[in-house]
């Protein structure tokens, strides 16, 4: 799953291994090596990689959720509409905010 994402991603913005690993701070000899599934990175390189690629950690190791990005922009656009104040704002970030350590932990086992 890892390998497939990262790929797919690295190159829908048309990085070489060596850019990303520039971006990243990751050695690009390590992202060939996740990219053809020979090492799986850790939870620290993975929100490394994550944050170079625009993307939350958990999008390379969800298996059912966010296979492209389209289903999260529609929410996104939603979330737009409905959020009305700052309370609803405050109230969301903390939401998204449990979920992504919930997921980093998870992901760490």
């Amino acid at each position: 799953m890892v390998k497939d994402r990262l790929k797919k991603l690295r190159l829908k913005y048309n990085l070489t291994q060596v850019t990303l690993g520039k971006i990243s701070g990751v050695s690009h000899v390590q992202i060939g090596r996740y990219e053809k599934g020979l090492s799986k990175p850790t939870v620290k390189t993975l929100a490394k990689l994550a944050a170079a690629l625009d993307v939350e950690p958990s999008y390379f190791t969800d298996r059912d959720k966010f296979s492209d990005n389209n289903c999260l922009e529609e929410h996104i656009e939603k979330l737009k509409r409905v959020i009305k104040t700052e309370g609803d704002l405050k109230a969301l970030t903390a939401l998204i905010d449990v979920l992504y350590h919930k997921n980093i932990v998870e992901s760490a086992h």
